[in-house]
């Protein structure tokens, strides 16, 4: 089974008996929800939409049959649509497009990695808490996961319960991409310094009592599969996507002897990314101009678009925000109040009092990618659908007709 909140394939039978502390926390917010109990009014919104020049349709877009709606009202209606999280797939997509990527499924990587490097903080470790589990290939110390960044030793115990033989390096995240290039550079001279190539098996020589002192820089080296993993949504820094690209360039140039691979993490809005790439050619931040889409991965950012209201006069702008989680105070409290006037707000929410939205892979069947977007997946309903209650794809649906 897959859960819609780590995005992890599941042993449990049950979804809803899983002991997992973020899927207790949105299934305690959710419950928290009141139902609504009566029809809500819905105004005839097509006169709005229509007299508009400019929309935006953002948010949080989890399930395919919704991107794939909100795709189609933004070609309608000559929209711009940007998922309201791709700033953190985005970071991983702008470097991509630059270096390309050596990647890898999360499948073959359990299976073949010698080594696992796995780069972030203790929030990555709460965010995915099954991502132990998930690359254990089953085998007690039969991989090697070195915690780069700064994780605390309850994260290493984890770890080890799952069966990796486990190193912990403290470091500053910036700093990785190049203390990994340090190393490398190190690790390829190193014969010269302590005299003598690479060893041998039988090699007994001041190599032999330099690896005894220095295991893990060992393992690294002989390691026939390295798979180096990152979450977007940890890398809290500036121009983040150069963060990437270096790392990608390292990751490539491992790959001249053995075989090194990158695993990056999406956030939950994975899945709008890949439909808006099959049915646009991009992945985001598009906007339509006559039903043809116009890539800008900055221009066409929902950050950008909200600034660029803010600096004018934009009287007849419209902003459709559609949310298939539990989530959604942080995004409102966020965004409402740099609303400037004039500028109408079409929510469709869980909480929202005239559209309101069943959540995707709670009340709702939903279809779905996994966080490493190497599978896709259907997440069946865990709670009864509320009253009245419908999904975001249908009201998109009903507001295009």
């Amino acid at each position: 089974m897959i859960c819609p909140f780590c995005s992890l394939l599941c042993d449990a039978d049950d979804l809803r008996e899983i002991h997992c502390e973020r899927r207790v926390a949105s299934l305690a917010q959710f419950h928290s929800i009141r139902p609504t109990t009566s029809p809500p009014h819905q105004p005839d919104l097509f006169p709005l939409l229509r007299s508009a020049k400019r929309i935006l349709v953002t948010g949080r877009i989890t399930s395919v049959e919704t991107a794939r709606a909100a795709v189609a009202f933004a070609s309608k209606f000559n929209a711009t649509i940007d998922c309201a999280e791709s700033g953190h797939v985005f970071k991983n997509l702008l470097a991509i497009q630059r270096s390309g990527l050596n990647s890898v499924s999360l499948a073959e990587a359990r299976e073949l990695t010698d080594v696992f490097i796995i780069v972030g903080d203790d929030h990555f470790q709460t965010t995915v808490p099954r991502l132990p589990m998930a690359l254990s290939n089953g085998k007690a110390h039969a991989q090697t996961v070195l915690l780069l960044g700064n994780f605390s030793n309850d994260t290493a115990e984890q770890w080890q319960k799952a069966g990796f033989d486990t190193w912990t390096v403290p470091c500053e995240l910036s700093s990785v991409p190049s203390a990994l290039a340090h190393w490398s550079l190190w690790m390829d001279t190193l014969p010269k310094r302590i005299g003598g190539a690479h060893p041998t098996a039988d090699d007994n020589s001041h190599w032999s009592q330099w690896m005894d002192a220095n295991p893990l820089f060992e393992r690294m080296r002989i390691a026939n599969y390295t798979t180096v993993v990152w979450s977007a949504e940890n890398l809290r820094m500036a121009q983040a996507d150069l963060w990437v690209e270096r790392l990608l360039q390292w990751i490539a140039s491992r790959n001249e002897t053995n075989r090194c691979a990158a695993l990056p993490w999406a956030s939950t809005d994975g899945t709008f990314q890949q439909v808006c790439n099959w049915l646009t050619g991009f992945p985001g931040r598009v906007a339509f101009r006559d039903g043809v889409p116009s890539y800008d991965p900055h221009k066409n950012s929902y950050e950008q678009w909200m600034e660029y209201t803010l600096s004018g006069t934009h009287e007849e702008s419209v902003i459709v925000l559609v949310d298939e989680t539990v989530n959604t105070q942080p995004f409102l409290e966020q965004h409402q109040h740099r609303a400037v006037q004039g500028t109408s707000l079409i929510e469709l929410t869980p909480s929202s009092v005239r559209f309101p939205t069943n959540v995707a892979g709670l009340e709702d069947i939903a279809d779905m990618f996994r966080a490493d977007q190497c599978l896709l997946a259907r997440v069946e309903a865990a709670s009864s659908p509320r009253p009245f209650a419908k999904s975001a794809a249908d009201w998109l649906k009903e507001l295009s007709q």
